[in-house]
């Protein structure tokens, strides 16, 4: 609130006017700063109850207004030098008691509804006929942006981004020339525009107030940025849910031909009547079959996750065991593994098929990633509370384009597409 004038009053009062008002300058000094009142005894003329610690008798020249309450029947002193356009008394006298009596109230009221207007998370923005923005909470500041001294006076089209600006002010006069609402009492989504020019999804009420026979419009804005990410995670989810339903039943479809196909292409495969070029075509329809069914395999694990089975084990065993099983082709291409340990290892749970086959994919994809060679190195660590495995190599790493799309089901860098079953 700003104080544009400060008045002073000075009230001189039966026994009985200082008696219910003896409090106001306690209760009003922070809900009505813009008014100070002064209790003087309606004998001694010097401040009585609450009053300032000056204890200086009544000096007129000191207030903007004097109200005097005094009954006939009290000691009366005069009151000299008194500007009359500052003195109040009789019936004017009876209405400002009255006034500044119901003014504490009012004004702690207001102090209190504008508390709970400004400590609101959600923006509450309210304007005029004319477009302009003439209430600005603290919520709105922090959802929008603009300050509230920057907001204040303005067209509200500085929230509202392209290419609506206009239309909101042309939505604002038909409904002053109409009075029929249509998003009013409602609840919408719309978008609404940041300082920084960023757009983003809101969810909006509006409501109407008619004050002095003009119109205010007020808008509650909730950023709805994160539920409607969440929304868009759960349409995907289903739709996912949808794919690996319809995966699952072509995946039942395809496998039994696949492997009559692969069955019968072993068996003539071992033909001694085939000659050489017949025979490469009969391995090269095995080794895609074999393919075939190691994707079917994986989009099975997909659209049907494989059910986890921990158990306590030692996970060095599973190590070596994965090193062992890789070790001739490693050293083939020329490729050195070490491996890190330290002294003692924890038990901890794990599934070991699910432990094994990561394992087996990732000394995999190190090994393609140095086809001249190098070293690869496994490693484990206690980092309470957990135990960390890395599998390092000196190949030529991944490209910064793709590091975002590792985790992405299927998505590969590789000639022959996704490889991770072992032939």
């Amino acid at each position: 609130m700003s104080i544009k004038h400060h008045i002073k009053v000075a009230l001189i009062g039966s026994r009985e006017s200082l008696a219910h008002l003896g409090r106001w300058p306690m209760t009003c000094a922070g809900a009505c700063p813009c008014i100070s009142v002064t209790l003087f005894d309606p004998v001694t003329l010097m401040p009585s109850g609450d009053a300032p610690s000056s204890r200086e008798k009544f000096n007129p020249a000191g207030f903007e207004v004097i109200v005097d309450l005094r009954r006939s029947s009290e000691a009366y002193t005069a009151l000299p030098g008194i500007e009359p356009e500052k003195l109040a008394s009789g019936a004017g006298a009876q209405l400002i008691e009255t006034f500044l009596t119901t003014l504490p109230e009012i004004c702690q009221d207001w102090e209190i509804q504008k508390g709970i207007i400004d400590s609101a998370t959600d923006a509450i923005v309210t304007i005029n006929e004319d477009h302009i923005i003439i209430g600005y909470n603290h919520g709105a500041e922090k959802i929008l942006g603009f300050s509230r001294e920057e907001a204040l006076g303005q067209d509200l089209s500085i929230i509202i981004p392209p290419p609506y600006k206009q239309e909101h002010k042309g939505y604002v006069r038909r409904y002053l020339a109409t009075r029929e609402p249509h998003v009013i009492g409602k609840h919408v989504r719309l978008s609404a525009q940041r300082k920084n020019g960023q757009t983003f999804p809101m969810s909006i009420s509006f409501s109407l107030a008619e004050i002095g026979g003009k119109r205010y419009f007020t808008g509650i804005i909730r950023d709805i940025t994160e539920s409607t990410d969440m929304e868009a995670k759960l349409r995907q989810s289903e739709r996912l849910a949808a794919v690996g339903s319809t995966v699952s039943h072509i995946v039942h479809e395809i496998k039994n031909p696949l492997m009559v196909i692969g069955g019968f292409a072993r068996q003539l495969a071992r033909a001694p009547n085939l000659d050489d070029k017949a025979r490469d075509k009969m391995v090269m329809i095995t080794e895609e079959v074999k393919r075939l069914e190691c994707l079917m395999a994986e989009m099975k694990d997909f659209s049907h996750p494989p059910t986890i089975q921990p158990k306590a084990e030692q996970i060095a065993e599973v190590i070596q065991e994965v090193i062992y099983l890789m070790e001739d082709n490693l050293k083939e291409q020329g490729i050195a593994i070490s491996q890190e340990h330290p002294e003692s290892l924890p038990l901890i749970k794990f599934d070991r098929q699910q432990i094994k086959q990561v394992l087996l994919n990732l000394l995999k994809n190190a090994a393609e990633a140095m086809p001249q060679g190098g070293q690869l190195t496994v490693a484990t660590r206690v980092v309470e509370p957990y135990l960390e495995i890395d599998v390092t190599d000196t190949g030529e790493g991944i490209a910064p384009e793709a590091l975002d799309h590792i985790f992405n089901p299927y998505y590969t860098t590789k000639a022959k597409g996704s490889q991770r079953c072992q032939f």
